[in-house]
């Protein structure tokens, strides 16, 4: 073959090599030499790596074993040895389940050949079987002069079939069982329509042999997939896209080289080049993928074939273990490793007490431990007393395994069941300094936090965000402002919006008619919508933090949009720049450095951020024309995580937390097995769904037809019990199983598979009692099974627990108090008692008074004053960040009042009453119904009431929102108090006698008796008294709002002067209270409906951890 034949078979040949053209310098840096020990094999294990011809290689080896025998070493092994011997890495076939095997693999060999002086090698050996498919597929072509083929990500193929799906509804759906059209647009309609698809095509079936599958089986949903499949086929052929998943990468590569000339030229070149083919977790191969690999294996190539039928956990992806027991029947040609190199005694008993309950097959090997091992692994197992429980023993394993043992935080992995488990542990690891790296394989990319407000960022740049978004992009990491200083923003915009209606001034009105609110006059800030007046007009009152903070997110949002004006296709221009002004990088970076939990966030949101940017590059590149709303379309279409591209230089010194599927084929020094329960850990059965799934797969494997009954629990409980036994093989010096038992909560029921291991393992798995305290026998602790965890905050937590508690012994709280003060040398944030929340003095002791000194009291706010000061102390200070809708209601109803005593008529104040109430009513739109009717019958009571009472009489007087001041003297401390109102209705005759009413619109008016004791009421009379030239006659509650015909009054009798006397001088004793500076928590009735009781000292969950 010449030169130019043998290029262009190149499998890792790039389309266009960077720099090829220029004259580049080769430096070369050896690195440092390999520690790794030299393993010795003997018998047939060691011919097959030495490539001895005295044995045959008529057929492919199998290499059987359990978990840890060795099986991947023997293939590394001899993959060193060949190369070692002069061979070259072109002439190496070395086949892997998955990606990130393919990847630790590639690294071990580099490792090991990084030994040999000179050594040197252009291709890449190890691959996963997608990788090797591709790299074949993608010479083919290029033999053939076509374009490269492009592999998709399953969460791209996702969102392709859910937006394909969408538009199929938009048409009609005609093709699918009418039932069913509504369901086409749900996330789980689309997977389950995935998963068939997947199915069927790593089995070979077509679209239209699918569509007949449906037809002869009775199946309309087989048959709506197939043309539905068709139509997706179509769509990528009209569009000229090379697009393939996985499952179509396979099956168009396996068919190219047995049926088009360039194929099967390409087969027989890499069956002569080929002289060492080597499948590793051969278990975990489907189909396509073994018949793929069986067709570069030419009779006599030295071929072994590694895997454990009982390791074989992704059925649900169509892995089957056909391929290794195929090939494991041949006595002669069967590599068996029995001595396990990694798990101890103990973790075997369990492994073959879990195994027996499976099947029998051939290449099921005996597991036992290596006598030459110098780990044995130990097994705990751990029920606890409760969930909470649970995540702190967890926690304590990891937290011992490091400190105790000192193994490295990356050496230690949390296995769990699924990817919902994932996020409390999470948070209980980082709160006890654990750093913690997630496979990035189980978070949906739009779902990390960052990429969440990085993509809101974006949509800043084409459209306005609405006050909700800009919350969230300032709160972010992007916007960088804390709870505080959001409110202190809020509280300078809503003081701005005063003082511009004081002036007279106007505010922008929001769609439905509504004047700006602080939140819209934010969000129109940061769009850049609000002119230069209105900006200096809103920030008057902001200080330099909140300035600061709003300006950043201002930079950050125009970043974005001035690029998109200029070119709205350039999608990675406008991440670029937007990025760049969030100045985040250089942060992520050097925390990324620092280590530890707040370094491990930090790789997981650069990783996050370069999977972004990985995106939108492969997204332009395929899309040069899309708009970059199309691109925020896609990235929050796509359901399913994305994983992300190898960039590490090595392992992050972090505690991985992990699903057990992505456990495969990998070890740690130390694993805990977490959340280990029944329902959980085995899973329920897996049916086939909507599509039936199984049923076809049952059909195509196996012969069995769909209207055949089959259990399914039986296989599914084998599943999850060899995803168990991979789980707890994980582990080379200590595995820990933790489960909750625990009769009072629901779903906390150990796995049956705890009672197997025990039984296996004579162990003993009780509940566990944790004793935190060896204090006084009377002291009953809150929750005795909360464990201890060795972490330094639980430490200082329980002794100053013990040195506050006067329960305990002296001696007790003597030792805590030196303890305490020995970390507090030592620096220890919390020891030292100047740093405990409680304990420092308040900031202030002055009382709250106006800006002329002096203490207000408004009628409307003595009730709430008499019922609890805290509460009204909190209502006063904006402790509700938004007005509620009774309070909108209110407002609206007292303004048309002021307008009917100016002479609105009813008909006018009807239809004013109906538009202002269908603005500012929310919730269902029932309920908005129901609040317009009742305000246009209770608007026009209203008009009727105040129209009976307009005195006809000249020299009467009938005033609306008529605000009154009265001095009421002053305190102790020489503070001055008054009384200041605004009164809704105020009528005097000509004598000068005056009558006071208050427009309430609450649903039902109060008894004539708490009306005949309001204290708003008498605070007005008062205020009438001492009005020169005013005589009061009473006071009135007016409801137009409940359901009489006509409007209820509740009237309270004129008071007496000496009535009215006292009065003030309770008004007194209320102003003491009203300003503070200690404000009293009045438990009662209206506890039940307060909006501060979780700041509340009076209630459970509102008093203070220190009180």
């Amino acid at each position: 073959m010449n030169s130019q034949e043998e290029s262009s078979v190149r499998l890792d040949a790039p389309d266009q090599r960077i720099g090829a053209t220029a004259q580049p310098q080769v430096v070369l840096d050896w690195g440092t030499q390999s520690t790794r020990e030299k393993r010795s094999w003997e018998g047939l294990s060691a011919a097959v790596i030495a490539g001895d011809d005295a044995i045959s290689y008529e057929h492919p080896y199998a290499v059987l074993g359990g978990p840890g025998t060795g099986k991947t070493s023997l293939l590394v092994d001899a993959t060193v040895q060949f190369l070692v011997e002069g061979g070259s890495a072109e002439e190496v076939m070395f086949v892997t389940a998955s990606k990130e095997s393919a990847t630790r693999i590639k690294n071990e060999i580099f490792e090991r050949v990084s030994d040999i002086d000179q050594y040197a090698a252009t291709g890449a050996p190890v691959r996963s079987v997608h990788s090797w498919a591709f790299a074949v597929y993608r010479a083919i072509r290029q033999q053939q002069g076509q374009n490269s083929p492009r592999l998709i990500t399953g969460a791209e193929h996702d969102a392709q079939l859910r937006i394909l799906l969408k538009g199929e509804v938009e048409d009609g759906a005609s093709g699918w069982p009418a039932d069913m059209v509504p369901a086409l647009t749900y996330v789980g309609f689309a997977r389950q329509l995935r998963d068939l698809i997947l199915r069927a095509t790593e089995r070979g079936v077509s679209a239209e042999q699918l569509e007949e599958l449906g037809v002869q089986y009775s199946r309309p949903m087989w048959e709506a997939a197939g043309q539905f499949l068709r139509r997706y086929e179509q769509l990528q052929r009209l569009s000229e896209s090379d697009n393939l998943n996985a499952s179509e990468l396979v099956h168009t590569v396996v068919r190219a080289m047995s049926t088009e000339e360039a194929g099967q030229q390409m087969a027989e070149t890499l069956r002569q080049r080929l002289q060492l083919v080597l499948v590793d977790d051969a278990h975990n191969i489907d189909p396509a993928a073994a018949q793929f690999v069986e067709s570069l294996i030419a009779p006599g190539t030295r071929a072994l074939i590694a895997g454990d039928p009982d390791q074989c956990v992704f059925h649900f992806r169509g892995a089957d273990e056909a391929f290794l027991n195929r090939h494991a029947v041949r006595d002669d040609f069967r590599i068996v490793l029995s001595s396990s190199h990694r798990v101890g005694q103990k973790q075997v008993q369990a492994v073959q007490s879990l195994l027996t309950h499976l099947p029998h097959h051939p290449a099921r090997m005996p597991l036992r431990v290596s006598s030459q091992s110098q780990q044995r692994a130990q097994l705990e197992v751990i029920r606890a007393g409760s969930a909470t429980a649970e995540k702190l023993h967890v926690a304590d394993a990891v937290r011992r395994a490091h400190l105790t043992d000192g193994v490295p935080w990356e050496d230690i992995a949390v296995i769990v069941r699924g990817v919902g488990q994932i996020a409390g542990l999470r948070r209980t690891l980082l709160s006890h300094g654990v750093p913690i790296k997630v496979d990035p394989t189980s978070v949906v990319l739009a779902e990390q936090p960052l990429v969440a407000m990085l993509m809101l960022a974006v949509e800043a740049a084409y459209r306005e965000l609405t006050a909700a978004e800009t919350r969230q992009l300032l709160e972010s990491s992007v916007g960088g402002a804390d709870p505080v200083t959001l409110r202190k923003l809020h509280r300078a915009l809503s003081r701005a919006i005063a003082h511009i209606r004081t002036r007279g001034g106007e505010l922008p009105t929001r769609n439905d008619g509504v004047p700006y609110q602080s939140a819209d006059c934010l969000a129109a800030l940061v769009a850049g919508t609000a002119t230069a007046q209105q900006r200096e007009d809103w920030t008057q009152f902001m200080g330099p933090v909140e300035l600061t903070v709003l300006n950043h997110v201002v930079e950050v949002v125009t970043a974005g949009r001035e690029v998109y004006a200029d070119n709205p296709r350039a999608v990675e221009t406008v991440l670029w720049k937007i990025w760049q002004a969030t100045g985040l990088a250089t942060r992520l970076q050097t925390h990324a450095l620092r280590g530890g939990t707040v370094g491990s966030q930090a790789d997981q949101n650069l990783d996050a951020v370069m999977s972004l940017f990985d995106l939108a590059g492969d997204f332009a590149e395929r899309n040069p024309q899309a708009s970059l709303r199309t691109f925020v379309e896609e990235v929050r279409a796509q359901e399913l995580p994305t994983g992300t591209r190898d960039r590490s230089s090595g392992d992050t010194d972090a505690v991985e937390i992990l699903p057990a599927h992505a456990a495969t084929g990998r070890q740690w020094k130390v694993v805990v097995v977490a959340g280990v329960q029944e329902d959980l850990w085995p899973a329920g059965p897996t049916v086939g769904g909507l599509f039936g799934q199984l049923e076809l797969v049952d059909l195509l494997d196996r012969g069995i037809t769909p209207d055949t009954i089959v259990s399914r629990i039986g296989p599914a409980v084998e599943e999850e019990r060899r995803l168990f036994v991979v789980a707890l093989s994980r582990a080379s010096q200590l595995c820990v199983i933790t489960a909750v038992d625990s009769a009072g909560e629901e779903g906390t029921t150990p796995s049956r598979f705890l009672d197997e291991i025990a039984s296996a393992t004579q162990q003993d798995t009780a509940s566990i009692e944790d004793v935190s305290s060896e204090a006084s026998p009377e002291i009953q602790d809150a929750e005795p099974t909360i464990p201890r965890v060795m972490a330094i905050e639980p430490l200082i937590a329980e002794l100053r627990d013990a040195l506050v508690d006067s329960r305990r012994q002296l001696a007790d709280r003597l030792d805590a108090a030196r303890n305490l003060a020995k970390l507090a040398r030592a620096h220890m944030f919390g020891a030292d008692p100047s740093q405990w929340w409680g304990i420092a003095e308040p900031s202030t002791s002055d009382r709250l008074v106006d800006r002329e000194g002096r203490i207000r009291l408004s009628p409307s706010r003595l009730v709430a004053i008499e019922k609890c000061s805290l509460s009204a102390f909190f209502d006063r200070h904006r402790g509700v960040e938004s007005d509620s809708e009774a309070q909108r209601v209110g407002n609206a109803i007292h303004a048309i009042a002021e307008a009917i005593v100016a002479g609105l008529s009813e008909e006018d104040a009807v239809r004013a009453g109906e538009s202002i109430v269908a603005l500012v009513a929310d919730g269902p739109e029932f309920h908005r119904a129901n609040t317009i009717e009742r305000w246009r019958t209770g608007v026009a009571k209203l008009h009727r009431f105040i129209t009976s009472r307009m005195p006809a009489a000249d020299g009467a007087e009938v005033a609306s929102e008529k605000m009154l001041q009265i001095p009421l003297g002053q305190l102790t401390d020489g503070t001055e108090v008054v009384l200041n109102g605004r009164i809704d209705l105020m009528i005097t005759d000509a004598s000068g006698s005056t009558m006071v009413f208050d427009f309430k619109t609450a649903k039902n008016a109060p008894s004539a008796k708490e009306a005949g004791e309001s204290p708003q009421l008498s605070a007005y009379q008062f205020m009438v008294m001492h009005t020169e030239g005013l005589h009061n006659n009473g006071a009135a509650l007016v409801f137009p709002g409940t359901k009489k015909d006509e409007t209820e009054t509740r009237q309270q009798e004129p008071l007496t002067e000496e009535q009215l006397q006292l009065y003030g001088v309770h008004l007194m004793d209320v102003a003491d209270k009203a300003a503070g500076p200690r404000f009293a928590a009045t438990p009662g009735t209206h506890c039940d409906h307060c909006d501060f009781a979780a700041s509340c000292p009076a209630q459970p969950n509102g008093r203070m951890v220190v009180s």
